[in-house]
């Protein structure tokens, strides 16, 4: 509540007249509430060097007494703790409602810290506002594939497009943005845009086929061998891949038609 209403409020209220902390009509200087309190015990005095401690609480627990018999402690309270448009406390110094200037303060600091750490929570858009042709596809691609170009092609849409509508679907649905694929779904599924039977796993992706391994040439196995061309006139040799102990030992002086021919 604003300052402003919620000091109208106790103004206003038919029997603020009768605060406790309002002025004896016997002695001005005295509270309503408890003659034998100043009508300034609700405020810290303006003193040199302040109020020794023992004298400060004493005159806080009379004051909080007074308070607790008021009729009107609920709307006192709630314009001690209403905030100016600056943020700030309207009464920043008085006892308002049985409470002391520091408790209000700290109760203004643990509700801003609530109200920072508190999620935001966005009203979900219409049913109406999310049948549309292109999310109801991009649902139904979603529900089949996890990879957006899938996704994408599975709804005739391009990927930008996919990604635009998952996001817009995850904000219009209530959703945090940090939302899971399952969460999405599981929301689609609530507001009646998805059937629950198409909630089916996504099968894992199928392993990449792994190349056989070249079978080893076996021993005694001869490779293809690589025949220099003949010229004529000089020697001709079977150059052979196969390890050397699987070619066959040949003397180079043993009789071929090749050696005899250059004889």
């Amino acid at each position: 509540m604003d300052a402003k209403t919620a000091h109208e409020e106790l103004t206003e209220h038919p029997h603020y007249k009768y605060r406790g902390c309002a002025s004896d009509p016997d002695d001005p200087r005295r509270a309503a509430g408890n003659p034998a309190l100043s009508v300034d015990a609700w405020q810290s005095p303006d003193v040199d060097g302040g109020e020794e401690k023992e004298v400060r609480e004493a005159r806080e627990d009379a004051a909080r007494e007074v308070c607790v018999e008021c009729p009107v402690m609920v709307q006192c309270l709630a314009y001690g703790s209403s905030l100016t448009p600056s943020g700030k406390l309207a009464e920043p110094y008085a006892i308002l409602g049985g409470m002391t200037a520091l408790e209000r303060h700290k109760a203004l600091v643990e509700f801003l810290k609530e109200r920072q750490e508190a999620p935001v929570r966005v009203e979900p858009a219409p049913v109406e506002q999310l049948r549309t042709a292109q999310k109801l596809a991009v649902l139904a691609a979603l529900a089949r594939f996890e990879e957006p170009e899938l996704i994408a092609a599975a709804a005739r849409v391009d990927v930008r497009t996919a990604k635009w509508q998952i996001s817009r679907l995850t904000t219009q649905l209530g959703l945090e943005k940090t939302a899971t694929r399952v969460e999405l779904l599981e929301a689609a599924v609530a507001r009646g845009l998805l059937d629950r039977s198409v909630l089916a796993p996504v099968p894992a992706a199928r392993p990449a086929a792994v190349p056989a391994a070249s079978s080893p040439v076996p021993l005694g196995r001869r490779s293809r061998a690589r025949r220099v061309p003949v010229v004529r006139g000089q020697l001709a040799f079977d150059f052979d891949d196969s390890p050397p102990r699987t070619r066959p030992v040949t003397s180079l002086f043993s009789s071929t038609p090749v050696l005899e021919a250059a004889a």
